[in-house]
């Protein structure tokens, strides 16, 4: 029986009758402007494309209008749905597990740049929370050195509004795509890794809401706050956390009443309260700071730092299908050894207990899922509802094998 084949590929048939298609329904959504130089234009692959990642239409906006085939890399979570990962197949999609190394994905980047062909890379990882560009994934720097081949950069403005993280629907304004050739191939094989990121990180800096101060372009759609819970969970007013709640253009806190309303500009105004912050990266970088306060300051012994209800919990393994775990509640306890997260039911009883220092590739998928892998086997969770803050847990999660890993394996 002849050996099957996993080359990456893509159906020729599929894609040239799905670009034009979608050409245009993009261009009338989000009302494209795609500034390509004509050095751009006329690269002969094989190159790297590499774009700031502000919404999920970005790698079909970035190749739209490049005559190239773009073999993107895309987290293997995808093709856990049949529907999707069939449709990532036909668009030679190379499956990548997030926030962890993978040898199968680097093997296959290796085939399609000795093919000649053109690789596509976000390499923030994952989309932008506040319309900033999130640090640059170390390894894409890497990458770049080995492969030696021209890299072109592509900055979205305007994406963050018209495709809100937290949202479900398109908010029609403006995205604009500035293309620009960074590296042209030969000049990484004498600079350090460190000057590549640098150079790259410097390429791929946008902050979305200083843009916006500038063009003051209104983005209009159907209930444009609605989940932004999930991205902003502290109220600065009384500084809880978990209690904020959205509702079409309204924000506000279910604890102390403080509301505001989200315009067409991306900016918070008030006619009730004082507007402690107008904008959404300013209101989370202070609640960070206040995360890390807070955890710092949590007692210890205590049954739950951090909690959330109405959960769902699956388990599985890279792209493999999905198992049911329990429906319940996570936890994050602290005791005087160490922090841990604890999975429970319904009914309140301990599922599962993992100490946070075990945990390995802590990211978040599609549909706000938080992900993590403990001793090999992948734990996912997602709210019943669509305002569970997956950005919390992840944050929180962030911080502590950033801060405190070295201070509790040592004890």
């Amino acid at each position: 029986m002849p050996k099957k084949s996993n080359k990456i590929t893509i159906n020729h048939w599929f894609y040239y009758t799905l670009k034009p298609l979608l050409r245009i329904w993009l261009q009338w959504t989000f009302n494209l402007e795609a500034n390509i130089p004509e050095e751009v234009k006329n690269l002969k692959p094989p190159f790297l494309i590499l774009p700031n990642h502000q919404g999920f239409w970005d790698p079909f906006m970035a190749g739209i209008y490049l005559k190239q085939q773009i073999f993107y890399i895309a987290s293997d979570a995808i093709f856990r749905s049949p529907f999707f990962g069939l449709l990532m197949k036909l668009l030679g999609v190379i499956p990548k597990t997030k926030a962890q190394s993978d040898i199968d994905a680097l093997k296959n980047i290796i085939r399609i740049k000795e093919r000649g062909k053109v690789i596509g890379i976000f390499p923030e990882g994952r989309r932008t929370w506040d319309g900033a560009t999130l640090p640059l994934v170390y390894s894409t720097s890497k990458l770049i050195r080995m492969l030696k081949i021209p890299v072109v950069v592509v900055v979205f403005k305007g994406g963050f509004f018209s495709q809100p993280r937290w949202g479900f629907h398109i908010q029609k304004g403006k995205v604009i795509m500035d293309y620009k050739i960074l590296f042209r191939g030969d000049e990484v094989k004498s600079m350090k890794i460190e000057s590549i990121h640098n150079k790259l990180a410097e390429a791929l800096s946008f902050n979305e809401f200083e843009y916006q101060n500038k063009v003051s372009i209104k983005y209009k759609g159907r209930k444009p706050a609605e989940h932004l819970e999930q991205v902003l969970y502290t109220c600065p007013s009384c500084i809880s956390i978990g209690t904020m709640f959205s509702r079409g253009n309204k924000f506000s806190c279910k604890k102390c009443n403080y509301e505001l309303d989200y315009n067409q500009l991306g900016k918070f105004e008030s006619s009730k309260n004082k507007v402690i912050f107008d904008n959404i990266r300013d209101w989370n970088l202070w609640q960070q700071k206040n995360l890390y306060s807070f955890m710092d300051d949590s007692i210890l012994n205590e049954e739950s730092v951090i909690e959330d209800n109405n959960l769902i919990f699956h388990t599985g393994y890279k792209s493999e299908k999905l198992y049911y775990l329990t429906f319940g509640s996570l936890h994050l306890a602290r005791s005087s050894s160490t922090y841990f997260l604890i999975i429970k039911n319904s009914r309140g009883d301990e599922i599962k207990s993992f100490p946070f220092f075990e945990l390995q590739g802590i990211n978040i998928q599609n549909k706000e899922r938080l992900e993590f892998y403990h001793q090999s086997t992948l734990y996912t969770i997602k709210g019943k509802y669509k305002r569970f803050s997956a950005y919390k847990w992840l944050k929180t999660l962030e911080y502590l094998v950033r801060e405190k890993t070295s201070q509790f394996q040592a004890e």
